[in-house]
């Protein structure tokens, strides 16, 4: 049966890449006509840390979809319900769909389109960049936890090709979900803010200070029952900061390239619940509120 990557920017090009390398039968699905176009007369070029493959990857519109079994959301957030409203027949005739999209928020997002039992969760720790039509550079698929929204047949068979094809199945998604979210609180905002790489957040806004924005976000996951690894994201903020100097993280990446952030299901979302549950998070309060005004600023 047939699996589909629904987003596939940088991304979701590079995880279908994997897959595709796996045996697994892959398409592409996205509304960049320059970058299906590319992939359609040219094949999908992926640059390795150890060769380049032009893989023969089907790609084309969601709307041409053919019949799906499991379909990988990889989107920007707010694109979630547009995206999967034009895969809706795919959805009713029993794809299921894993999110690994970046932030918080995102299974509460697709509950309304797509049935509880056909859900599963996660996040990846793969990285990809895109560096032209049909052209990603990765070093290949890394950590990527998930689970089922609820235990049953359907989500279970699903769950069990998965860790074949290298995904992990675990009872503690959530849990990476927030580790992750809030790593990328810590980073993001702070990149479009001072409109630099991970190296001059380490000049200028330091470990320290990174760790408490990101704390303040581990504060309002355990308000919602989630228990938290704090020594894990306190060590990948130190390890991005002495060795990824030079990146430019994807909320900065946005600002320039005049488009939206996901800064709502970021710093926004952590602010909205924090508020909710009364966990107080200042730092990620006020990071929200810069980053949207300079995204209106960008926007206009």
């Amino acid at each position: 049966m047939t699996w589909a990557i629904l987003g596939a920017g940088a991304l979701g090009s590079v995880i279908g890449a994997e897959l595709f390398n796996s045996g697994a039968d892959i398409v592409l699905l996205d509304t960049n006509e320059a970058h299906l176009k590319a992939i359609q007369s040219e094949g999908l070029r992926v640059d390795w840390d150890d060769r380049t493959d032009h893989l023969p990857i089907r790609a084309m519109r969601p709307e041409n979809a053919p019949e799906l079994e499991l379909v990988i959301l990889l989107t920007k957030t707010m694109h979630s319900q547009a995206a999967l409203s034009s895969i809706a027949p795919k959805i009713a005739a029993g794809a299921c769909v894993l999110t690994l999209q970046n932030g918080l928020g995102n299974v509460e997002r697709i509950c309304g389109l797509v049935p509880e039992t056909q859900i599963l969760y996660g996040c990846t720790m793969t990285p990809g960049d895109l560096r032209g039509p049909g052209h990603v550079v990765s070093h290949g698929i890394a950590y990527t936890p998930f689970s089922p929204l609820t235990e049953n047949p359907i989500a279970g068979r699903i769950s069990e090709k998965l860790a074949a094809a290298g995904f992990e199945k675990t009872s503690n998604a959530a849990a990476k979900i927030w580790e992750k979210a809030s790593f990328n609180c810590a980073m993001n905002a702070t990149a479009v803010l001072g409109e630099g790489t991970v190296g001059q957040i380490a000049d200028f806004v330091g470990s320290d200070l990174a760790r408490k924005i990101a704390f303040e976000v581990l504060e309002v996951a355990a308000a919602e029952g989630i228990a938290t690894n704090r020594t894990a994201v306190a060590e990948q903020i130190d390890f991005a900061l002495e060795h990824h100097v030079a990146h430019k993280p994807s909320m900065l990446q946005d600002i320039e390239g005049g488009r939206r952030t996901e800064i709502e299901s970021l710093n926004g979302y952590a602010a909205e619940r924090g508020a909710a549950l009364g966990v107080p998070v200042p730092l990620n309060t006020l990071l929200a509120s810069l980053v949207r005004m300079k995204e209106q600023q960008r926007l206009i």
